[in-house]
């Protein structure tokens, strides 16, 4: 198949010392009229390859880069030129859309917290002389637990928003109201077992009796 040909193909395209390679087609010429167009900007590169064809460049693996690493497109340069004129003239726009998302987004979170925070406050099930405690650490455990990205397993909803409450809650007292810090500090962490009993000892149900909120009351 000919250089013509492949134009017409959308491929994985090497940078190699020896100049553009693919897997099935070996050594390739970059097609007349095309540019290379840098990763980086996702309304563009989406725009490109929505216009038609486009090849991948790719930075192949290495002793040092075990994983390849895509560089951007080799796509025609008035696709390219159409895509970043697109992206000038809706700049104002897409602008005002994220500023929109981002609104969004932190109202949506305020929820959760709010619900999660709710739910602690459910699952701690203090007496009313310690509501204000109860409050104190559902604020802060929900704060913490529903924390963008931090990949904590109270954002998860593939869990019931009950025990998600119960993780989080417990994960606050065992921080805040045990000597878990303490122990961890002192104790080796090589140790796998040492680490697991510090965490045993620490993770007992804040609505049992012995977890009870007279001892958290006098901390």
């Amino acid at each position: 198949m000919g250089p013509e040909d492949l134009s017409a193909l959308n491929l994985d395209v090497y940078d190699t010392r020896g100049g553009l390679w693919n897997p099935e087609n070996g050594e390739l010429d970059q097609p007349d009229g095309w540019e290379f167009l840098l990763s980086g900007d996702a309304f563009v590169t989406r725009r490109v390859k929505a216009a038609g064809t486009y090849w991948k460049l790719w930075r192949p693996r290495s002793r040092n880069q075990p994983h390849r690493r895509l560089l951007g497109l080799l796509a025609p340069k008035a696709a390219i030129e159409a895509a970043q004129a697109e992206a000038v003239g809706s700049e104002a726009v897409r602008a005002s859309r994220r500023s929109q998302g981002a609104v969004y987004r932190a109202r949506r979170e305020d929820l959760y917290r709010e619900e999660l925070s709710d739910a602690i406050v459910s699952y701690l099930d203090f007496a009313p002389e310690h509501a204000e405690l109860a409050k104190s650490i559902a604020t802060e455990a929900a704060d913490r637990a529903a924390e963008v990205g931090s990949g904590r397993i109270e954002r998860t909803r593939t869990l019931e928003i009950n025990e998600r409450a119960a993780l989080a809650a417990r994960a606050l007292i065992r921080h805040r109201y045990t000597g878990y810090e303490e122990r961890l500090a002192q104790e080796v962490w090589e140790d796998d077992y040492l680490y697991r009993e510090v965490k045993a000892d620490a993770a007992g149900n804040p609505s049992d009796s012995d977890m009870s909120t007279e001892r958290l009351h006098t901390i």
